[in-house]
């Protein structure tokens, strides 16, 4: 009786995790630093991202304006967010999502260069 509590315990936990990085892309992230390929660490503020249900992307360079619309998609076996638009606009294509934590995570642009995101209050 107690491995199989273990188990249903381990198991619940697994699919919890699972279940919270597969939902945790949508929202609205702020871009809020850029590591370079040497590691130099550059605070931004203000540039934005929101996933919505359905695929439907928006972002912008500040917080009050939305000057980007597209589409995104995540591949939670890869942890590999894609992003597109009509326009084929800089910084989309298929990216590899690392995690921080639930409201945290980087994506890698390019070798050795990462965009932090976290979540934001969307309002």
């Amino acid at each position: 009786m107690k491995h199989i509590k273990a188990i249903l315990l381990v198991v619940t936990i697994f699919s919890f995790l699972s279940f919270q990085t597969t939902t945790s892309v949508e929202g609205k992230w702020e871009l809020f630093k850029l590591e370079d390929g040497s590691g130099e660490v550059r605070e931004m503020g203000g540039r934005w991202m929101q996933f919505s249900k359905g695929g439907e992307l928006k972002g912008g360079n500040s917080l009050e304006t939305t000057n980007r619309t597209g589409s995104w998609s995540y591949n939670a076996e890869t942890e590999e967010l894609t992003i597109g638009s009509e326009q084929n606009l800089s910084g989309e294509g298929t990216f590899k999502v690392n995690w921080i934590d639930a409201k945290t995570f980087t994506l890698e642009v390019q070798k050795g260069r990462k965009v932090y995101l976290r979540k934001i209050k969307s309002e």
